[in-house]
């Protein structure tokens, strides 16, 4: 299921799958495995639109079986699914301590895939907070592992992973005064998404960069990626995207 939750991210069903999934667990009395499912029921609740609360919540009970049944890496996501909700809650120091700690504890279990990922939200946490060149230092990490063929990273998960830091490292650049090199690597982004229909995340990827665009001047190139990021947003059933990104499209005219 893990491999079809990572590219069927806007399935309608997530919720209920993996909710049956903890109610069977819990029936088998296997904690590490109702651990795993409630991680997962805190995953789909950081699918837009999120609830950071309930993240937490699942969170809270996922660490506490796991902790129960010694499974490190359980734990080790719960700790990485809090640090994405408490990124949403602004909390942003708490949420890069919780993603820093779940990065050394899948590193040293040898999961570099999500070794990567917990790097990516620590990243993710210090350019919230204003602290671009920090926040670029742990992307250019994650470029480092995905660009080493040797680095223990399972080829499809450089798939999925590159376009996300991609954007990562354009939004840092583009925040760091580097508007041109941020536009390449968005527009890359772009592509990547599209050739792996990852369509929720392209849409919030064409959005940053009509916003770059217009902060170039490139006004009505700008324009143009807004409204395809409007018609991208309402494919995903992302009303609220879609209407902010048609109005910014409207006003660029």
């Amino acid at each position: 299921m893990h491999w079809f939750s990572d590219r069927w991210v806007h399935g309608p069903h997530w919720r209920e799958v993996f909710t049956l999934g903890t109610h069977a667990a819990a029936a088998l009395n296997d904690p590490e495995q109702q651990a795993t499912q409630l991680n997962y029921l805190a995953w789909v609740h950081q699918i837009p639109p999120e609830d950071p609360e309930t993240t937490l919540r699942y969170t809270t009970q996922a660490l506490d079986l796991a902790t129960r049944a010694g499974a490190t890496a359980q734990i080790a996501w719960a700790h990485q699914y809090a640090a994405h909700a408490l990124r949403r809650l602004q909390r942003l120091d708490v949420g890069a301590v919780a993603a820093a700690g779940a990065a050394e504890m899948f590193k040293a279990d040898g999961d570099i895939d999500a070794y990567c990922q917990c790097i990516g939200t620590v990243g993710d946490c210090l350019r919230d907070g204003g602290r671009y060149a920090e926040a670029l230092d742990q992307y250019l990490k994650m470029s480092d592992l995905v660009d080493d063929e040797g680095s223990g990273i399972t080829p499809s998960i450089v798939e999925l992973t590159r376009p996300s830091l991609l954007v990562r490292l354009g939004l840092c650049l583009g925040m760091l005064g580097d508007r041109a090199e941020a536009i390449t690597k968005l527009t890359e982004a772009v592509r990547l998404m599209e050739l792996v229909q990852l369509s929720g995340s392209g849409a919030r990827t064409l959005e940053a960069l009509a916003t770059v665009l217009a902060d170039e001047g490139r006004n009505e190139e700008s324009r143009r990626t807004y409204a395809r990021a409007a018609e991208v947003f309402a494919a995903t059933g992302d009303a609220e995207g879609s209407s902010r990104c048609h109005d910014l499209a409207t006003a660029a005219n």
